[in-house]
């Protein structure tokens, strides 16, 4: 499966580069969950890497955003943590991420852990970072079987969270935030 990602990756960087005369002078790139593996192994080491929902933050090259949620059924994010800690990723703080009340840049290497301390509102889930209408899309396709996967105990990749917390327009806001300084 990996290769089939790095084939369409690099013939989107094709495309781009060549046949629409795109001409970057930096690279970066977003990964959501298994994207994250992708964000891993795109590029080299002067590409700017943020890794969204997924087990590990990127540890090739000096800029990394790495942003998880206490929220995630699908993805805990304590799998990062020891990672982020052991290689001085700096912690950010989600009320000062959205409010822009930092000073200049965030650090290169930085992780956002969504828990919603300062709020009665639950961390984002797993599918709370992807797009608000391709999320509601999906839970009105999904609606009749979440009941039976909840009695059943079959995870859904949180669908039947999302169900409930309809949350993608504000965790995204709070991770534009994050992102568009790195």
């Amino acid at each position: 499966m990996s290769s089939d990602r790095t084939m369409i990756t690099n013939r989107l960087l094709e495309t781009l580069t060549k046949e629409w005369g795109v001409r970057p002078t930096s690279y970066g790139i977003v990964g959501h969950s298994l994207g994250c593996g992708t964000v891993d192994r795109t590029g080299d080491e002067s590409w700017t890497r943020v890794c969204i929902a997924g087990g590990q933050p990127s540890l090739r090259g000096p800029s990394c955003l790495f942003v998880g949620s206490r929220g995630d059924g699908a993805v805990p994010v304590d799998r990062a943590l020891g990672t982020l800690r052991g290689y001085d990723f700096a912690p950010l703080d989600e009320r000062t991420v959205r409010a822009k009340s930092y000073n200049e840049f965030l650090p290169p290497r930085s992780y956002l852990i969504f828990d919603n301390d300062s709020t009665n509102a639950p961390p984002p889930n797993h599918i709370s970072f992807l797009s608000e209408g391709t999320n509601d899309a999906m839970v009105g396709f999904l609606s009749p079987l979440l009941p039976v996967a909840r009695l059943l105990k079959i995870p859904v990749l949180d669908f039947d969270r999302y169900q409930a917390s309809r949350d993608s327009g504000v965790t995204g806001d709070g991770v534009f935030e994050a992102a568009d300084d790195e």
